[in-house]
């Protein structure tokens, strides 16, 4: 079993982090983080860094995986489907309708086409 975590170094992808963690540690299973970051795949190593420590204190191990795949949601679901995860967790960003009628929404393709449950997340903004 595991829980598979679409990861961006940014506010949505450490809340998904942090609900992927939540999740793992509930139904006492492995966690997948997959960097989706748009440009290059590799994270810095300073975000490994803090990735690993937030890991560690949840008595966890980082397991992260990319895809070469360019587009973040075919390579969440390629990499769900291929470790046949149980969960997938997003992160979402507010976006006006005009916003995801131009430019997709990456996390409404995992929605749709995912194989396996997805939560998605959103962070507080209050």
């Amino acid at each position: 079993m595991t829980v598979l975590v679409a990861y961006i170094p940014s506010l949505e992808g450490r809340e998904a982090l942090t609900t992927g963690i939540a999740e793992a540690l509930l139904r006492k299973t492995d966690l997948l983080i997959v960097n989706v970051g748009r440009g290059h795949h590799d994270l810095e190593p300073a975000e490994v860094q803090q990735l690993e420590s937030q890991l560690m204190a949840a008595g966890l191990t980082l397991t992260l995986e990319s895809s070469v795949l360019s587009d973040p949601g075919d390579a969440v679901i390629q990499i769900a489907q291929d470790r046949n995860v149980d969960m997938i967790v997003v992160g979402l960003r507010h976006r006006s309708m005009v916003g995801k009628l131009i430019l997709g929404s990456t996390v409404q393709r995992i929605l749709l086409d995912a194989t396996c449950p997805v939560l998605a997340v959103r962070p507080d903004r209050l």
